[in-house]
């Protein structure tokens, strides 16, 4: 009888070495069966076997996932296991998948740690592409979702857009910031603008600085918010 661990080996084993190892939670197999054909189109996922919570966390604690996602009707719930994924392995990645979400939700699951936020419906190469994308590092959750999410969290912080005043990005900083709203990770920025990702992360930095946000989406997102030009 094979195990967590065993399935999760003989997965890894199967030719893909350097794949990101992916769990996913779901009580859906349809739901699963597109996730496998999303998949197998590219080498750089691989999804491991199993689909509970209690399997995540054994493959979390012995490391042989690299990711999480979960797949939720019910987003509180999602935070709760996102909270009971976090003492088994606190640097373990996880996503989230729901039909709809509310900005308070998406809040609540950040809060627990989510690095990311899915909503059903996307493209199966658009999936790979975010998961590749936040299992490198970076945030993710949908541009229709973000704003209600920013607006949130200005109202509690007692501030709104126009009671603010902003640092205008400089032209370089704006062709960062269009990178990283494509969900590109330091180091890709830096392939693709010749720079290095040192540079990369200092522009970040200031970015964040001058938009007084938390994080990569909120200064994508604030930026948009207050008319900063993004550019393509």
């Amino acid at each position: 009888m094979s195990t967590p661990d065993t399935r999760a080996k003989q997965s890894n084993d199967a030719g893909r070495g350097s794949a990101l190892r992916v769990f996913l939670i779901t009580g859906e197999p349809l739901y699963r069966e597109g996730i496998v054909s999303a998949f197998r189109a590219t080498r750089s996922l691989v999804l491991l076997d199993g689909t509970d919570l209690t399997e995540a966390m054994a493959l979390a604690k012995s490391r042989l996932a690299d990711l999480v996602v979960i797949d939720a009707s019910n987003l509180s719930e999602a935070v709760d296991m996102a909270a009971a994924l976090a003492p088994a392995s606190p640097l373990m990645t996880i996503v989230t998948v729901s039909g709809r979400a509310t900005p308070e939700e998406v809040r609540s699951l950040f809060d627990a740690g989510v690095r990311g936020c899915i909503l059903k419906g996307v493209e199966g190469s658009d999936f790979v592409r975010i998961l590749e994308s936040v299992g490198q590092g970076a945030l993710y959750l949908p541009p229709e979702l973000g704003v209600g999410v920013l607006r949130q969290s200005m109202a509690l912080n007692g501030a709104s857009p126009q009671q603010r005043s902003y640092s205008r990005l400089t032209p370089r900083e704006q062709q960062i910031l269009a990178c990283v709203a494509r969900a590109l990770t330091n180091k890709e920025v830096a392939r693709e603008l010749k720079i290095s990702e040192k540079t990369v992360k200092h522009y970040m930095t200031v970015i964040m600085e001058k938009l007084q946000v938390r994080n990569r989406v909120e200064a994508v997102l604030k930026a948009k918010l207050v008319g900063e030009r993004v550019a393509s």
